[in-house]
C-alpha cells in the first residue's frame, strides 16, 4: 500500500485517498455513473476504480443496479449520515432541556454518546451544588462507567455487553459501585423496563445521579442525559421522582425533536 508523508507531516494513502475520491465523485448532478464514467471523473484506470467499486459495493457504501450496472451512494452512507446528524443535532437540541433542568433542580447535569465503545461526554452544564463532576465534554469514561454508561448499555444486544465487560471490567469506583456481572445485568434489565435509571454513589461519593434515554428518527438510543445531585437532607424521594419525571419529559422531548416517533 503506497503511502507518503506531506509536508504537514500527516500521511498520505493513496488506496484510501481514491477511495475518497471515487465517493466525493457522486454528486447531485452525478447520481448514477458507469465504471467508464467513475474512472474518467477520478482519472483512474478502470481495473482499479473497478476494484474499489467492487469492495464499497460490498460493503454497502454504494449500490449498483443489476440492469444498468451502474453505481450510486449506498444505505451505509445514510445510515452514517443520521449517525452525524443526531450527533450535532442532539447536542444542540438538548442544549435547552439542560439550562432549564439546572435551572429547576440546581443540578449539574451531563450529555453522552456511546462512541468507539466508549461513552463520551458531549455536552455539560455546571450545576450550583456544592460538588463538582469530573466529566468534561469530550472525556472518555468506559460504558460500564456511571448513570450515563448504563443507560446506553442497557439497550444494546447481550452479547455486546458480554465483549464490554470482557475488554473493560467492572471497577469499584465506590463503595457502592456494581462489580457483580449478574448484578449489573439485572440493572440494565430494570433501565430498559422504566426508561431511566437512579444510582446512590455509585460513580461518586455522595452524588445521586438520574439518567433517562434519549431516541432518534429510527428508534434507537443514541445518547443519554443525566443530573447529578448531592446526596443531602433536602433530596427526598419525593423530590427524585418529581426529577426523574422531569429528565425523562426533557429525554421525549429532544428525542420528538431529533425525529423520533412513538
Amino acid at each position: 500500500m503506497a503511502a507518503e508523508i506531506s509536508n504537514q507531516n500527516t500521511y498520505r494513502i493513496q488506496v484510501i485517498d481514491r477511495l475518497l475520491d471515487i465517493l466525493d465523485s457522486f454528486t447531485f448532478e452525478n447520481r448514477e455513473m458507469s465504471l467508464t464514467e467513475v474512472a474518467k471523473k477520478t482519472g483512474l484506470n478502470k481495473t482499479t476504480a473497478k476494484r474499489i467499486l467492487s469492495n464499497l459495493t460490498r460493503r454497502k457504501y454504494l449500490q449498483q443496479d443489476p440492469i444498468t450496472k451502474k453505481y450510486r451512494l449506498g444505505l451505509r452512507l445514510f445510515e452514517l449520515g443520521g449517525v452525524v446528524f443526531s450527533s450535532f443535532s442532539v447536542s444542540k437540541v438538548a442544549d435547552y432541556w439542560m439550562d432549564r433542568l439546572r435551572e429547576v433542580t440546581g443540578a449539574t447535569v451531563l450529555l453522552g454518546e456511546m462512541m468507539e465503545d466508549q461513552l463520551v461526554y458531549i455536552n455539560k452544564k455546571e450545576g450550583n451544588q456544592m460538588i463538582r463532576i469530573s466529566s468534561e465534554i469530550g472525556w472518555r469514561r468506559p460504558l460500564n462507567y456511571g448513570m450515563l454508561g448504563m443507560v446506553l448499555l442497557a439497550y444494546q444486544d447481550p452479547g455486546y455487553v458480554e465483549r464490554i465487560l470482557a475488554q473493560y471490567p467492572l471497577m469499584p469506583y465506590t463503595p457502592n459501585s456494581i462489580t457483580d456481572k449478574e448484578t449489573f445485568f439485572f440493572r440494565l434489565d430494570q433501565i430498559r423496563k422504566q426508561n431511566y435509571v437512579v444510582e446512590v454513589g455509585e460513580a461518586v461519593i455522595g452524588v445521586v445521579g438520574i439518567a433517562a434515554p434519549i431516541r432518534d428518527f429510527s428508534k434507537n438510543v443514541i445518547a443519554a442525559l443525566g443530573i447529578a445531585l448531592p446526596i443531602g437532607k433536602g433530596l427526598t424521594e419525593e423530590k427524585i421522582k418529581s426529577y426523574v419525571e422531569m429528565l425523562k419529559k426533557a429525554c421525549e422531548d429532544i428525542s420528538l425533536k431529533i425525529g423520533y416517533k412513538e
